[in-house]
C-alpha cells in the first residue's frame, strides 16, 4: 500500500502519453473541423478547427502536472483539505492519486471519443463517460463525508482535553 500512489501516478502518466500519442497519430486524418462539445444526447453539438484538438492534450498535461505538484506538496494553499487529512500525508497522497487517475482516465476517454467521432468511426459518445463521472462524484462525496467525520472526531477530542 505504500507504493500505491506511485503506481497510480505511473498509470496516469501513461494515460497522458496516450492522449498526446493518439492525437499525434490521428491529427492528419482528422477532418477540417472536429467535435469538442457533445450535447446531453451524446451527439456532437460544437465543432472547432482541428488544430484546437491539441487543447485536449494541453489541458490534460496541465491537470496532470497540477495534481502531481499537489501530491508532492500536501500543505499547498491550492489544496483545500481539512488539516487533519493533510497531517496524514499517505492518506492524502493516496486520495489525490486516485482522483488524478480517474480524471486522467476521463480525459483520455473524452479525447479518444472526440477523435473517433471526428474520424467518423463513431457517431456518439459511449456510456463509459457517464460511469466515470459518477465514480468521480461518488469519490468526492465520500471524501467530504470522511472529512466531516474526522473534523467531528477531532472537535470532540479537543473538547475533552
Amino acid at each position: 500500500m505504500k507504493k500505491l500512489p506511485f503506481y497510480l501516478q505511473i498509470i496516469a502518466f501513461c494515460l497522458l502519453i496516450f492522449i498526446w500519442d493518439y492525437i499525434f497519430m490521428n491529427f492528419r486524418s482528422l477532418p477540417v473541423s472536429v467535435p469538442v462539445h457533445l450535447g446531453w444526447d451524446e451527439k456532437p453539438s460544437f465543432f472547432v478547427p482541428r488544430i484546437l484538438i491539441w487543447l485536449f492534450a494541453a489541458v490534460a498535461s496541465f491537470i496532470y502536472l497540477l495534481n502531481f505538484y499537489l501530491t508532492k506538496i500536501i500543505n499547498s494553499l491550492l489544496l483545500k483539505m481539512p488539516n487533519n487529512n493533510k497531517k496524514e500525508t499517505r492518506k492524502a497522497e493516496r486520495t489525490l492519486s486516485v482522483f488524478q487517475l480517474i480524471i486522467m482516465l476521463l480525459l483520455t476517454v473524452i479525447t479518444y471519443e472526440c477523435i473517433s467521432i471526428g474520424l467518423g468511426e463513431n457517431d456518439a459518445l459511449s456510456p463509459i463517460n457517464n460511469y466515470l463521472i459518477v465514480v468521480l462524484f461518488l469519490g468526492v462525496i465520500t471524501m467530504v463525508i470522511y472529512s466531516v467525520r474526522i473534523a467531528k472526531r477531532t472537535g470532540s477530542q479537543n473538547l475533552t482535553h
